[in-house]
């Protein structure tokens, strides 16, 4: 009986579906549902009843259900502490700077207790990152690997919606959300070509069979952000920057419809340190 099919069962009893529990395992369908017989093999019961609303537990699934959470949660404390005694005490992570200034310092607040240090080299470029990575001058990065090639170990970490971020005194910032339709023929204010953010906008216009048009093109979000609290100009930003904005001067805009989410992974090289950064710093 492997942990990952307990955690997978936990995850499609906790939402009562399979196609939910593989979206947030990031598993196709039938590789859940093969852990799930798997599961159900090794132990000699049902532990799900299947239908086409969704599955139920049964009483061998609810008992389950019960008692595997606390001996889960035993088992990667456990994990912890031996990851912990790693002769490695350095870790160096190289990624994008709204993650570094809004997600990565509460993270690396969690090494501290484990004796960890942690090093954040900041970049702008996807093939600056892939470099560090070949280069052994980075242990691992936080990026959205969807965008590019590599063969290296990767574990999905968070996903987050694209927002429309206006001045306060733009027409649309009376709405409570927008619609892409209503701000595709404005021109915005948008980061370089190299940059993830810039390359998922790019994409969702594509989707729409849209041109993307750029008032300004600028290297930080940061600028961004003074440029839309001037009201010289809007962009589509990743919900994490909702972080660093004055909302008195600054609305942001959940968008409906836009088909484009921008999800973080943890890439490196070797396999054993992405598990120990998850371990001790991510989870």
């Amino acid at each position: 009986m492997k942990t990952e099919w307990l955690e997978s069962f936990l995850a499609t009893a906790r939402t009562k579906s399979l196609t939910k529990a593989s979206e947030q395992l990031h598993l196709t369908q039938p590789a859940l549902s093969k852990q799930m017989r798997n599961l159900e093999e090794d132990l000699g019961v049902t532990l799900l009843i299947r239908s086409a609303t969704g599955v139920r537990l049964t009483k061998a699934g609810e008992i389950l259900f019960t008692e595997i959470q606390p001996v889960l949660q035993e088992i990667r404390s456990i994990q912890k502490k031996i990851l912990s005694t790693k002769e490695t005490s350095k870790l160096t992570i190289g990624t994008w700077p709204s993650i570094a200034s809004f997600y990565l310092p509460y993270k690396i607040a969690k090494a501290k207790e484990v004796q960890k240090e942690v090093n954040v080299k900041i970049t702008y470029k996807f093939d600056e990152i892939l470099n560090l990575l070949a280069n052994s001058e980075i242990d691992a990065a936080l990026i959205d690997d969807r965008l590019v090639k590599h063969s290296y170990w990767s574990k999905p970490i968070f996903s987050e919606n694209f927002c429309l971020f206006v001045n306060q005194l733009h027409p649309l910032a009376c709405e409570r959300h927008v619609y892409f339709r209503d701000f595709k023929n404005e021109p915005l204010v948008v980061l370089p070509p190299p940059c993830d953010v810039r390359m998922l906008v790019e994409q969702a216009y594509k989707l729409e069979n849209e041109e993307l048009l750029i008032a300004s093109e600028v290297d930080f979000g940061q600028s961004i952000i003074g440029f839309i609290s001037a009201n010289l100009g809007i962009s589509v930003l990743p919900e994490i920057f909702t972080n660093q904005i004055d909302h008195s001067t600054v609305k942001v805009l959940p968008i409906v419809d836009f088909k484009t989410k921008r999800r973080i992974s943890l890439v490196t090289p070797n396999a054993d340190v992405g598990k120990l950064i998850f371990s001790l710093i991510l989870l």
